[in-house]
C-alpha cells in the first residue's frame, strides 16, 4: 500500500479506522472499521452517497457497528498488534 499517493483527508480515514481497530481489541483491520468512520463524517459524504443512492445511511450504520460488534477481541499479550485483512487489502489495491 502507498500511502504517500492518498490525500490528507483519506490518510486521516484510514488512521481513525486502524484507531478504532485497536481501540476495539480487533486485531484486524478491516473494511468495516473503514465504512464505520466514514459513516460517523461529521459532513456526510459517505452517508449522502448512500442516502442518494436510495439506501438509508442509519441503517448502514447500524449493521456495520453490529458487525464490528461481532468481532473477536484480543486483550493482553497480542492486544495492540494490528493485520490488515485481505479483503481491505483487496479494497486499497483496487482503490491504487
Amino acid at each position: 500500500m502507498n500511502f504517500e499517493i492518498y490525500t490528507d483527508r483519506a490518510k486521516g480515514f484510514v488512521q481513525a479506522a486502524q484507531n478504532l481497530a485497536l481501540r476495539e481489541g480487533h486485531q484486524q483491520f478491516s473494511a468495516e472499521h473503514l465504512l464505520k468512520v466514514l459513516l460517523d463524517d461529521q459532513e456526510g459524504l459517505a452517508a449522502g452517497l448512500i442516502e442518494r443512492a436510495g439506501g438509508r445511511p442509519k441503517a448502514a450504520l447500524q449493521a456495520v457497528e453490529k458487525a464490528l460488534a461481532s468481532r473477536p477481541k484480543v486483550s493482553g499479550g497480542g492486544a495492540g498488534q494490528l493485520y490488515m485483512a485481505p479483503e481491505m487489502a483487496r479494497v486499497f489495491d483496487t482503490a491504487e
